[in-house]
């Protein structure tokens, strides 16, 4: 009689990476309570700082400095991520702790973030939520494009939006140009990325037409190669409907202007006892389990628990 074989097939991993292209719109908190709500629904969750020089996010979580961070991991030559890893005292939930010294990896060599890329995927966890920097520098883009599909956060605010539709760009012209070997069109998105280009590429769909005119084939292979790159949105600090919905406005200019088709996760509302949880150094979470504001994380996070992401509608 054959013995029956357990099932050795291994267990899905989910990589998030929450940017935003603009400071103060709440990556962090969205983070650290994103992976509260994760743990909630019996998921192992791994939340990552590379905030690099900026890091704050053991703070949203209510634990002190913590001992050990990323660039421990990179100076002192680890051999696994997992020394760095700090419990958070929340079941399933654990921390990596980004840099303090804002001069210290602010900027790091291609070799450090492939190795932190490396390490984070090698993780043990249903989810790995990374807290991405401010700005859109080439460092931000690559560990957005990391993960499963990034999440990007939006609030209802112009300038806010303004940075997203440009950090959604830049993630774009740095996908291609990362994947291309082709020197013609490297040089093309070179010019793109200056968004006051005198060739007018304003947009991914301006940047297709311009590199289809060079080589047809180009396009082809990378549109194809897109057909995965479909990242989420969330608004956050939303004060009426009408604001939650802008992601629905925001979805429809990117599949318009961009030629992204983009998931709209849902919306959190406006809350001033969030600000009130930073200043107490508290997880809003262990205070406010109840709130509108845990409740929406909560709808979001059932939305990513099975990996697909799938929309928020508007019943």
């Amino acid at each position: 009689m054959v013995e029956r074989k357990k099932d050795e097939r291994k267990k899905e991993k989910h990589i998030w990476a929450i940017a935003g292209g603009k400071g103060g719109i709440g990556k962090s908190f969205v983070t650290a309570n994103l992976g509260i709500a994760l743990c909630e629904r019996g998921k192992k969750v791994v939340v990552v700082d590379v905030d690099l020089g900026g890091a704050n996010l053991h703070t949203l979580l209510g634990i002190p400095k913590p001992p050990l961070s990323l660039d421990d991991f990179i100076r002192q030559g680890m051999r696994s991520i997992k020394g760095v890893l700090t419990e958070t005292g929340m079941p399933n939930l654990r921390l990596i702790a980004g840099v303090h010294d804002i001069l210290a990896l602010s900027n790091p060599k291609q070799s450090h973030k492939q190795k932190i890329m490396r390490h984070i995927r090698s993780l043990d966890a249903d989810h790995i939520i990374l807290d991405l920097g401010t700005g859109m520098s080439p460092h931000v883009f690559d560990f957005f494009l990391i993960s499963d599909n990034g999440i990007f956060l939006v609030t209802p605010e112009p300038t806010s939006v303004e940075n997203a539709y440009q950090f959604i760009r830049g993630v774009f012209f740095h996908r291609w140009m990362n994947m291309t070997t082709n020197n013609k069109v490297k040089k093309i998105i070179e010019v793109a990325m200056d968004g006051n280009n005198p060739e007018g590429i304003r947009t991914p769909i301006d940047l297709l037409a311009r590199v289809e005119k060079v080589d047809k084939e180009e396009v082809k292979i990378f549109k194809n190669k897109m057909d995965s790159f479909k990242p989420r949105l969330i608004i956050n600090q939303a004060r009426n409907r009408k604001e939650a919905e802008l992601g629905f406005a925001i979805r429809s200019v990117c599949r318009k202007y961009f030629g992204l088709e983009i998931s709209f996760l849902g919306h959190i509302l406006y809350d001033y006892n969030v600000y009130l949880s930073v200043q107490r150094r508290r997880a809003f979470f262990s205070d406010y389990p109840s709130s509108d504001v845990a409740e929406g994380i909560r709808d979001i996070a059932a939305r990513l628990s099975d990996g697909r992401g799938l929309e928020w509608s508007l019943s």
